[in-house]
């Protein structure tokens, strides 16, 4: 599934990075975006990307996936090495061992991510749970040199039971109740914390050709569907990130390796700011931008055509649209 994971890419990045200027935006109008740092999405993604490299290991390595037949496992991205010890008699403790600085693509990597069963027997049972966390987990840029720090935990519930290949191999639904909390510590010391309220599921109408996986949130505040809440770097901000339509992901081609389309997302990011009645940034995806003519409008078509977001950022009263290239 390593090429379907490219889903895990969070909200909170994908807004920061659209508003603070991102390279093949279109603009729409010129009323300045909200002051808010691209270290906003640090630690969601990571949260994404270890989630992403659990997955791969159970549904490979032990769930009897692809991988299981070769000699040699691959391990993800920036793991050096897997151990493993019993715990409590019964579960095993899964250790992921990032080395010290190891390189991986831009960023090194380096301390512990653990994951271990909470109940149940295999990581396939109807309602198995495992929790992943997270030891003084530490990635650096290596464009900047800046460095943060991560520990915490997040829960994994398999509610309907299964390994997610299965959805290819037995036409079975696979749904991943997510829950977690987790701080993040900034190069210059600061530490803020997320959240994560989660509902992640994978299907196929026709094996790989019919894959698809739709991450939406899973808990209510204040009448709204939230998939996050956390604050933000700058100026410690509450926000809370409101899932209005599900992001879903869908495969494209007609083989494992896609390409795997975000047809549909619509997300809210409100930030609880001091003397503002009312600021957010809606991120929608599923829109077409026709490049032999960028001075056209891009067109909302939530199919395999899709390439580009609409985001935009109101301010009380002001409103700033932009679009950006998937």
């Amino acid at each position: 599934m390593k090429k379907l994971n490219i889903a895990y890419l969070s909200f909170v990045f994908i807004a920061m990075c659209m508003i603070t200027g991102c390279k093949k935006e279109k603009k729409v109008d010129e009323i300045p975006p909200a002051n808010t740092k691209p270290s906003d999405q640090q630690g969601s993604s990571e949260a994404d990307e270890a989630m992403e490299d659990v997955n791969d290991f159970i549904n490979n390595k032990i769930g009897g996936g692809s991988n299981q037949k070769v000699s040699a496992y691959n391990l993800p991205c920036g793991v050096v090495s897997i151990d493993s010890s019993t715990t409590n008699g019964t579960y095993k403790n899964y250790i992921m061992n990032y080395g010290s600085q190891t390189p991986c693509g831009y960023k090194k990597k380096s301390g512990y991510v653990t994951f271990a069963l909470l109940d149940a027997t295999k990581f396939n049972d109807v309602g198995a749970t495992y929790k992943i966390t997270f030891t003084n987990y530490v990635v650096e840029s290596l464009v900047n040199g800046q460095k943060f720090t991560m520990n915490g935990y997040i829960t994994v519930k398999n509610v309907n039971g299964g390994y997610i290949w299965q959805t290819v191999t037995a036409s079975a639904t696979i749904t991943h109740k997510i829950r977690g909390t987790f701080s993040v510590t900034y190069f210059d010391g600061t530490v803020r914390n997320r959240s994560y309220y989660q509902m992640r599921t994978y299907s196929s109408s026709s094996g790989w050709s019919g894959l698809t996986l739709t991450i939406a949130g899973d808990t209510t505040i204040n009448s709204a569907t939230i998939y996050e809440i956390g604050k933000t770097y700058e100026n410690n901000y509450d926000y809370q990130t409101e899932m209005i339509n599900s992001f879903v992901w869908s495969n494209c081609g007609s083989t494992y390796a896609g390409p795997y389309v975000l047809k549909t997302a619509y997300a809210r990011m409100k930030l609880i700011v001091p003397f503002l009645t009312n600021a957010y940034i809606d991120v929608e995806g599923g829109y077409k931008w026709d490049l032999a003519n960028t001075t056209a409008t891009p067109v909302l078509v939530n199919d395999c055509t899709t390439n580009a977001y609409k985001i935009t950022t109101v301010i009380n009263s002001a409103s700033f649209t932009q679009y950006q290239l998937y």
